[in-house]
């Protein structure tokens, strides 16, 4: 969903050149894209666009790609972790702990009141909170709380560069973006063991060639397209979308915690957050908070007009809220190497 990898040394803050937004708003709505089609939709030459497109990787702006994977739609869901360890060395098991896990798809860590925000992939909260138990052994934790994720509201990439008119993708053949699949009908479809093989491969490098994953797994890249095809048809395969290192365009990272004490203004309030430049992610939470969000900003006064606004607006609304500073993000998927194993 998003990179903020303040660790990394030796990075650049990028300096835009008049096509970059274009070429990146076009792998926003699809990174895989081929860059012939890029240069032809933006009248620029296919070198040109390539090397681009190399600049924004060599720089760190583009930081890979990723296949947004819906997990619903084969039994599992997302269960938020906020807590805080006592020292450096639980600090360190816990992060080594959650790299190597098969069920954490996402782990960030904080500066300020909490230390981290972890990600587990479970069918149900009892298991998810088994397997938290479990990653958590013998560390002293001095507080934590869970977050399950409800209704999504919002997922976005770059709000406050590119903005979300989708553009019109026609006569593509042999198309590798599959641009045509996400425009239509949906159908039913039962996966397999090679389809979550394919999912789990596509969610860690959505540009990864289809002769590749046919290699992986045993396919012809005929029948991998076929699958894919039925993939995004079905709704297991719902973008494929760039890897954005944030640091670079410096910006920073809050994560904001709202609890709410009304829901007079449920739908006005989910609008508000949908429509909001700052706003990077949202979705309502079942648990200690109501609401769950990513905020985009790059000076510190921003998050402070951010809620500022917010309260002068719902303030009747907002029971309490809590603001998280983002340090470093360690790991992130959208599909965990469980499901395929299920």
């Amino acid at each position: 969903m998003r990179v903020l990898n303040i660790g990394i040394k030796g990075k650049n803050k990028i300096i835009f050149h008049k096509s970059d937004k274009k070429i990146l708003e076009l792998l926003c709505y699809n990174v895989r894209l081929p860059i012939s089609k890029i240069a032809k939709l933006l009248k620029l030459s296919r070198q040109s666009v390539e090397y681009r497109i190399k600049t924004m990787e060599k720089n760190h702006l583009i930081a890979g790609s990723r296949t947004v994977i819906n997990v619903k739609k084969m039994g599992y869901y997302s269960y938020h972790f906020f807590l805080n360890l006592s020292s450096k060395i639980d600090e360190e098991k816990f992060i080594e702990r959650c790299l190597a896990s098969k069920d954490v798809n996402m782990l960030i860590s904080y500066s300020g009141k909490l230390n981290f925000e972890v990600s587990i992939m479970a069918k149900s909260p009892e298991n998810a909170k088994k397997i938290f138990l479990d990653i958590v052994k013998d560390l002293d934790i001095t507080n934590y709380f869970i977050c399950i994720l409800l209704d999504g509201i919002k997922t976005d990439i770059l709000p406050t560069i590119i903005s979300n008119k989708k553009p019109v993708i026609k006569n593509l053949k042999n198309d590798p973006s599959f641009s045509k699949q996400f425009n239509l009908p949906k159908k039913n479809y039962n996966i397999d063991k090679k389809d979550k093989q394919i999912l789990y491969s596509l969610s860690q490098d959505a540009k990864k060639p289809l002769i590749y994953l046919g290699e992986d797994i045993k396919l012809t890249k005929d029948a991998v397209a076929y699958r894919i095809k039925n993939l995004i048809q079905a709704g297991y395969i719902l973008q494929f979308r760039p890897v954005i290192d944030y640091s670079i365009l410096n910006l920073n990272i809050q994560t904001v915690l709202i609890r709410n004490n009304s829901y007079t203004k449920k739908q006005e309030f989910n609008d508000y957050l949908r429509n909001n430049k700052s706003v990077l992610w949202a979705t309502e939470v079942l648990g200690d908070w109501d609401y769950l969000m990513y905020v985009i900003n790059e000076e510190a006064k921003d998050i402070h007009d951010f809620i500022k606004e917010m309260k002068d607006r719902f303030g009747e609304n907002i029971q309490n809220y809590e603001i998280l500073f983002a340090f470093q993000e360690h790991k992130y998927s959208f599909m965990t190497e469980n499901i395929i194993e299920d």
